[in-house]
């Protein structure tokens, strides 16, 4: 039997229109104008696309939907697939322990091009995997682990303090990037986003406002180390709807149990919760923090805080 590979024509028209969201009339367009792509016909004389195609024109949506000119996108996709730069499925019929183009796969890249300090190569793959991936997606299945990784590297002394801050910063400055260029947001007080007092750790809170904005949320981001003074005086001035205190770390988690004592009677009323890793590592530290707990993940605690603001405003 005939082995099918990333090339074979398999699928027909009315497939792919649906696969990558693009009319039949517009498909015929691209390729009576642009030559993209080359369909191979059937002996009836019907398209039959292969799967680089279909990633080919994903790719081209994509551009497109974002504003770039069609003749241009396909110029560029173009310009990729000479260079093997075009991510696609992997070959029928291989497997490895990391398939290629899998999530782990593009963080195990990306996490290489930074600890080589390769800033340029990083830049390249992350405009690569935005044209296939949604900033939520890279967020939770690329960034996070990438992140968790160069901390880990980091505490074993395999990454040095100045790598570990030229990576930890690259990401932060592109999850910030992502934050204020969000959809739109929806009408309303906003979320104050804040880490516990002598809390530096921040990756978890920008993952979590990047997607609440995706999402349509106004949100109010103040970072690292927020004493409780400040933020009490901060929230009684704006009256949000909702607070996340993040402690990622066993000392600023304590300290997280004393903000009842500077929140109190605030305008709004807010909902205050919190998360982090140190209320994963030491469960214990979770009852002695007044308020609500969001979970042991960025993406429950997402869920979590949606519903708990949904509830509230009935």
């Amino acid at each position: 039997m005939e082995k099918l590979g990333l090339a074979s024509p398999l699928y027909n028209i009315g497939v792919v229109t649906r696969v990558i969201g693009v009319p039949i009339a517009t498909l015929h367009a691209w390729e009576r104008r642009y030559g993209y792509p080359r369909a191979e016909r059937t002996a009836g004389g019907h398209r039959l696309y292969s799967e680089k195609d279909v990633a080919g024109l994903r790719w081209v949506k994509l551009q497109v939907d974002s504003g770039l000119a069609v003749s241009r996108a396909v110029i560029a996709v173009r310009a990729l697939e000479a260079d093997g730069r075009l991510f696609l499925p992997v070959e029928p019929g291989t497997s490895s322990k990391v398939e290629p183009n899998s999530f782990p796969f593009l963080g195990d890249s990306l996490l290489d091009h930074l600890t080589h300090h390769d800033l340029l190569r990083a830049d390249q793959l992350m405009g690569e995997m935005l044209a296939f991936y949604s900033p939520e997606d890279l967020t939770l299945n690329v960034i996070g682990p990438v992140l968790c990784a160069i901390g880990e590297g980091w505490e074993k002394g395999n990454i040095t303090v100045a790598t570990e801050h030229l990576a930890s910063n690259y990401l932060r400055h592109r999850l910030l990037m992502w934050m204020v260029t969000g959809p739109t947001p929806r009408p309303g007080n906003p979320i104050v986003l804040a880490c516990a007092p002598g809390e530096q750790h921040e990756g978890s809170l920008l993952m979590t406002g990047v997607l609440l904005r995706r999402q349509g949320w106004p949100v109010v981001y103040l970072g690292q180390d927020v004493p409780f003074h400040d933020l009490a005086t901060f929230i009684d001035n704006i009256h949000p709807r909702a607070v996340v205190l993040v402690a990622m770390c066993r000392k600023p988690a304590k300290a997280l149990a004393e903000w009842q004592q500077w929140i109190t009677q605030v305008g709004g009323n807010p909902v205050i919760t919190f998360g982090g890793r140190a209320f994963v590592v030491q469960p214990e530290l979770q009852s002695n923090v007044p308020g609500i707990y969001l979970g042991s993940s960025i993406k429950d605690g997402l869920t979590n805080l949606v519903s708990i603001i949904q509830m509230a405003e009935g």
